[in-house]
């Protein structure tokens, strides 16, 4: 491994980041969409890497409501009790330091530690997830306050996204981003710092008070 960065802290989505859930999801919004006599082909453009407000609002103005959230709530948390780890991301996670990585995900805080703990991970010290951010991904907001949670600048942070929506945040908070594929092509992810099949071409060394990303 010739390459490597500097860094201080770590920022993990959780779906199809940390946490096999790209099936899942889909998954959910086909329940989802079946239930309102909606085509999931008018819904699957707009899952990945959104909150679930978003997620409705894109579908039509007509879902974005409380009770609508809360049945993809319901049907999520189910869901996730059977999420398993992405091959690699715990072992990768666990050569972590607690306090100096943390998750900024685009879902429910409750949906989000039921997939995490399912899959074997233990909880971070905090945990950016959408009831804590007013703007969504792709904005750079959750990515900018889990490195603030962290007492860390941005620039000194990598971040680990699967999604168009989640790079274009982490890379506008001003995060070094890697991109796993593991749910969407690599042309779609050509924002990202650094583009990998999975956390085992990856390695994490300690270097005094800072880690140094090698690959």
């Amino acid at each position: 491994m010739t390459n490597r960065h500097s860094c201080k802290g770590f920022i993990f989505d959780v779906d199809a980041t940390l946490v096999n859930t790209t099936l899942v999801i889909n998954n959910i919004w086909q329940k989802w969409a079946e239930q309102n006599g909606i085509e999931f082909s008018i819904v699957f453009p707009h899952v990945h890497g959104r909150k679930i407000t978003e997620t409705l609002a894109l579908v039509g103005s007509q879902y974005a409501n409380e009770n609508e959230e809360n049945r993809v709530k319901n049907i999520a948390i189910e869901a996730m009790e059977s999420a398993t780890e992405i091959d690699g991301a715990l072992s990768f996670v666990e050569n972590i330091p607690k306090h100096s990585w943390t998750i900024a995900t685009s879902g429910p805080r409750k949906v989000a530690e039921t997939s995490l703990l399912a899959s074997g991970f233990k909880l971070p010290m905090n945990m950016v997830c959408a009831e804590d951010v007013n703007f969504g991904k792709p904005h750079p907001e959750p990515f900018a306050l889990a490195a603030e949670n962290l007492g860390f600048k941005t620039m000194s942070c990598v971040a680990f996204e699967d999604s168009p929506a989640g790079i274009k945040s982490a890379k506008e908070a001003g995060c070094f981003t890697v991109a796993i594929l593991t749910s969407h092509k690599e042309s779609e992810l050509v924002l990202a710092d650094l583009i990998v099949d999975g956390f085992s071409d990856l390695v994490i060394k300690e270097n005094n008070d800072s880690f140094e990303l090698c690959w």
